[in-house]
């Protein structure tokens, strides 16, 4: 069975130390694929708060903001970091961000290798017990569910759990499609919900997804992955949330 590669992607504003840094992921890593590699900081944001990817090398000190103020904004990430940079005054504020390891320019092949082997091993590590929890919740249906309110920008929507499809994330807001066809934007982030309003019943099966189990209609593992719902409608399944699946059903 071929090893999953850990999608990266690299953040600096400068073109030859995003070269160098791929040279040497070449040579040392070859369980890492930089998947991208971005200059601007803006167009960094857009892309690390959509993107599928496992690891982010980031440079601190980048032209119109810092590498940590990015990090920030990020908040809270479900990717690994490591800081990449010629400023080791920033060390300090980088692991109080949790950042895997922290790299002084030029990059060193063997402590980056030891970089990532730290994130692979943090990969590998999986909390038995707490899988274990979310695959009981997740196989408890919300048949004796009670409305929901949910703060809308006029007051508040009640609504039945079992009459929503899925929610779709987008940014800072949230969509949620209902199995009449009707629709209804939040000014919640996906995580938000997920968290305190829809604990049970709903399954993550990407980024930007939370569906209804109930209204799953069938889950194909090829192309990718993905599912079909109850109105045919196909949603993607992410590469981390496969496993998930597979055991649930």
């Amino acid at each position: 069975m071929a090893k999953e590669l850990i999608r990266a992607i690299a953040v600096d504003d400068e073109n030859h130390c995003l070269k160098t840094l791929e040279f040497e992921l070449s040579r040392s890593c070859p369980d890492v694929e930089l998947v991208r590699k971005i200059q601007d900081s803006e167009e960094a944001f857009e892309v690390l708060k959509t993107e599928e990817f496992d690891l982010l090398f980031l440079d601190i000190h980048l032209q119109a903001t810092s590498g940590i103020e990015l990090l920030e904004r990020l908040m809270p990430v479900d990717f690994e970091v490591i800081f990449v940079t010629a400023y080791d005054e920033y060390a300090i504020k980088a692991f109080d961000l949790s950042a895997m390891h922290y790299l002084l320019k030029p990059v060193n092949r063997n402590k980056l290798r030891m970089a990532v082997d730290k994130v692979v091993e943090k990969r590998k590590k999986i909390d038995v017990q707490q899988y274990d929890q979310m695959l009981r919740a997740l196989r408890d249906d919300l048949s004796q569910s009670k409305k929901i309110g949910i703060p809308v920008q006029d007051g508040v929507e009640f609504i039945d759990p079992s009459d929503i499809l899925y929610i779709k994330a987008d940014s800072n807001y949230s969509t949620f499609h209902f199995k009449d066809g009707r629709k209804l934007m939040v000014s919640k982030t996906l995580k938000t919900i997920e968290e305190s309003y829809l604990k049970s019943g709903f399954i993550r099966i990407h980024k930007s997804h939370l569906v209804n189990i109930s209204e799953l209609s069938k889950y194909f593992k090829n192309d990718g992955g993905y599912v079909i719902l109850s109105n045919g409608e196909r949603l993607s399944v992410s590469r981390n949330k496969r496993q998930i699946l597979n055991d649930l059903f």
